[in-house]
């Protein structure tokens, strides 16, 4: 065990006095800032080992944790040799406690990948933003019933799903600016929002979709300086109180939401409706100015808030992350964190990319790139170089099949911007907190209601058949 094999005499630089110093000096400091080592056995498998086999792992696709046994004890990966064998607990316990350290690691890759992707960024999406961000959740697929607690629970159960993750994603860089892995799958998209918007910079531009709407959101938004843009939704009441633009189909107006005393928003905003391909969109904004922000824009940028949708179908198509290998929460965050990773890198090289080669990040296939990456490195060449050289005939860049929006011509003569005293706030506000048990009987008795009515006119509709 102890033999070693002989190697060629290698010439050793020398190197001057003041290497040497410096040397001493980072040596010293490191020394300062090591903690006490524990006694016993010295670890066999460090943390990076064990954080780099769950990426490989990852990346592969394979689906248990004792695929990551074989990878690290017998097989090896990305020229990494075989520690010594391990027995399965023991890495199965290390496991549970390595989330801390794939969080790190997932932080330091986003920092690095947004110092690179700087100068690449897309400053033509809404240049009056300081950033646009994309805010949404995505729930978790089910465990399986492994655990004691989870055997007794039917198909189905909302305590069966993993967890969810609210995250905010930026669409100029196309990075994951900010993940929360929350384990609780069923609470309300809103309850986490306002924590996750907490750093955001002011005059950001973000987009979220109708789950978000609430009076007491937009206006909490609007006094923190963000810019938005939504969906209308709810059927929420409003008041025109300015038209900027009403012809052929097409409605631009400033409206206060709130028109019954229950329930009053505070800023007036902005709504827009239009006609397409038979087809009704409302879009709802603070940006008041159509001068600012026109209405073919509007649609342009709440369509990209398809960004952090393909985001979350990276994760649990292409990473597989919708097979998890454990029902234990800190097992199930060690590899969110993992795929978060992988995708933070995958997105930035599908940006980069895109970037080079003067087409749009879409036209760059995240599937194809996924699937690719990991052969490319284990043949020890560089994604980047491979796809400069043969990436259209490859079919990595092709044209995008999303849908582009054509929104109907605005004659700028006829807008007409609102002035000053219309964009005044409300003196009277309140908010109608309504809990989940109260929209969900409301939602109860409207089916019910309509179902009534089906019935009803089903009685009374002449009969299909004349021998009736």
């Amino acid at each position: 065990m102890h033999h070693s094999e002989s190697h060629p005499h290698l010439s050793i630089p020398t190197p001057d006095p003041q290497q040497v110093c410096q040397l001493v000096q980072a040596d010293g400091r490191e020394l300062l800032t090591l903690s006490v080592r524990r006694r016993g056995r010295p670890t066999h498998l460090s943390w990076m080992h064990l954080c780099l086999g769950v990426l490989a792992c990852v990346l592969m696709q394979w689906r248990s944790q004792l695929d990551l046994r074989r990878l690290l004890c017998f097989e090896g990966f990305w020229h990494v040799p075989p520690v010594l064998p391990i027995c399965d607990q023991a890495i199965y316990n290390r496991l549970e406690r390595a989330g801390p350290w794939m969080r790190q690691l997932f932080d330091q890759l986003s920092q690095r990948m947004r110092a690179r992707l700087e100068p690449w960024q897309d400053h033509s999406l809404a240049p009056f933003a300081t950033q646009v961000i994309a805010l949404d959740e995505c729930v978790l697929d089910r465990v399986g019933r492994w655990l004691p607690e989870l055997r007794a629970l039917l198909r189905g159960d909302a305590r069966l799903r993993a967890g969810r993750l609210s995250a905010l994603f930026d669409l100029r860089l196309q990075q994951w600016l900010r993940v929360d892995l929350l384990e609780d799958a069923a609470t309300n998209c809103k309850v986490h929002a306002l924590e996750m918007i907490e750093q955001l910079q002011e005059n950001t531009l973000l987009l979220f979709d109708r789950g978000y709407f609430s009076f007491e959101w937009l206006d909490v938004l609007t006094e923190r300086r963000l810019w938005w843009i939504t969906r209308y939704s709810n059927r929420a009441s409003y008041t025109v109180v300015h038209g900027i633009y009403e012809a052929d189909g097409v409605r631009d107006l400033i409206v206060l939401f709130g028109v019954h005393r229950s329930d009053r928003a505070r800023y007036p905003v902005r709504l827009i409706q239009f006609w397409y391909h038979k087809k009704f969109y409302q879009y709802v904004t603070n940006v008041c100015d159509p001068t600012v922000l026109p209405l073919a824009e509007v649609a342009r940028l709440y369509a990209r808030r398809w960004d952090i949708e393909l985001g979350f179908r990276l994760l649990k198509d292409h990473l597989q992350l919708r097979l998890l290998w454990c029902a234990k929460w800190p097992v199930i965050q060690v590899q969110l964190w993992a795929g978060l990773l992988l995708a933070q890198y995958f997105h930035g090289l599908q940006h980069e990319i895109a970037m080079q080669a003067g087409v749009r990040p879409q036209d760059v296939s995240l599937d194809l790139l996924t699937r690719m990456t990991g052969r490319m490195f284990q043949a020890g060449r560089d994604p980047l170089e491979v796809v400069r050289w043969w990436g259209r005939e490859a079919g990595l860049i092709r044209p995008s099949t999303r849908t582009v929006y054509a929104v109907p011509f605005v004659d700028q003569a006829w807008v007409r911007p609102p002035p000053e005293e219309v964009l005044e706030p409300r003196e009277h506000v309140r908010y109608a907190h309504r809990s989940d048990r109260q929209r969900q009987e409301r939602a109860q008795a409207r089916a019910a209601k309509q179902a009534a009515k089906t019935h009803q006119g089903a009685c009374h509709a002449p009969p299909t058949n004349l021998l009736e």
